[in-house]
């Protein structure tokens, strides 16, 4: 839904000497949780913002086969105000073209890779339940530059170069990390195959499945990671689901595990229920425990929490 749509002529942006008319959203959302929070050693209570955000996106015709995009997009935080003294903090910024050859962007965004994922994390941005806990790959990575193809046969591929801007370490090229992505979507399944090249020091290759079966939503994700430097390695793998109950009712959970090279493990589970409100809002609870297993010990850290989110 969106907050603001200036197009009146009173709210209207005027872009160019030809006073081009420009689509502005300002949207939103906002999602907040108390939580009942166990890291292992010590529990609480607390309120969190769960990456509640803010942004501007819009676009205008250049000519009738081009069109200018762009985004600006905060997370802010309404649990305490701001985050390591920063009322916002920067999500996804970018300035880009579109046409009939696709789209290029280049700014601060997520990886191809992270947007492969789809909708199989059921449980996205919230604390402990996000595959972020267990897994790589979850990158938003700056000075990126993004490519995606139209449509065709219901395959799209995603390509974006990141220079390194640090010529003292050798990173001084157009590519020193890289991410690319294959989508294929018909109906109701999609698959993905994705790879992230020295992104965030790790070579990541993932495999992402969604389809529907009666009446359930099921997503699996299968992933290998190894360090740039060679010194580690791991083989993760998630399956999650969700089930419409009626009546805006909604059940889901999620299931993963990460094998390390050193034979730690960590392993991740996830359920919870929604409550659809409008097409806006809902009322959600879950819990979510990460355990971790290593040759010094086994921890566990826990989540249990209701919720309430809002999207503008």
């Amino acid at each position: 839904m969106k907050l603001f749509k200036l197009s009146t002529p009173a709210l209207v942006l005027v872009v160019s000497s030809g006073y081009a008319m420009a689509d502005v959203s300002i949207y939103g959302k906002a999602n907040v949780s108390v939580n009942s929070y166990d890291d292992g050693s010590e529990s609480q209570w607390e309120l969190n913002s769960n990456a509640s955000r803010l942004g501007v996106k819009g676009s205008y015709e250049i000519s009738d086969d081009l069109e200018a995009i762009y985004q600006m997009e905060f997370e802010v935080h309404i649990d305490d105000g701001s985050k390591d003294g920063q009322t916002f903090s920067q999500r996804n910024i970018y300035a880009g073209l579109k046409g009939s050859f696709g789209t290029i962007l280049a700014g601060k965004h997520d990886s191809p890779l992270k947007l492969a994922q789809g909708k199989i994390d059921r449980f996205n941005d919230l604390q402990v339940g996000d595959i972020k806990n267990f897994l790589e790959g979850e990158d938003r990575v700056s000075n990126i530059i993004m490519y995606t193809t139209p449509a065709l046969n219901g395959l799209t591929a995603t390509v974006a170069l990141v220079p390194g801007e640090n010529a003292e370490d050798g990173e001084d090229g157009i590519a020193d990390g890289s991410s690319i992505s294959v989508k294929y979507a018909h109906d109701a399944f999609t698959a993905s195959i994705s790879h992230n090249s020295d992104i965030d020091s790790q070579d990541t290759t993932r495999f992402v499945a969604e389809t529907k079966l009666a009446g359930i939503d099921i997503g699996f994700l299968w992933q290998t990671a190894e360090k740039t430097d060679n010194s580690a390695d791991e083989d993760s793998a998630m399956i999650s689901a969700q089930y419409s109950l009626g009546n805006g009712y909604a059940i889901k959970g999620q299931y993963g595990q990460t094998d390390y090279s050193n034979a730690d493990k960590d392993t991740q589970i996830v359920f919870g229920v929604d409550k659809k409100l409008n097409k806006n809002s809902k009322l959600y609870a879950y819990y979510a425990q990460v355990e971790t297993d290593t040759a010094e010990s086994d921890k566990d850290k826990s989540s249990l929490a209701i919720g309430y989110e809002l999207k503008f």
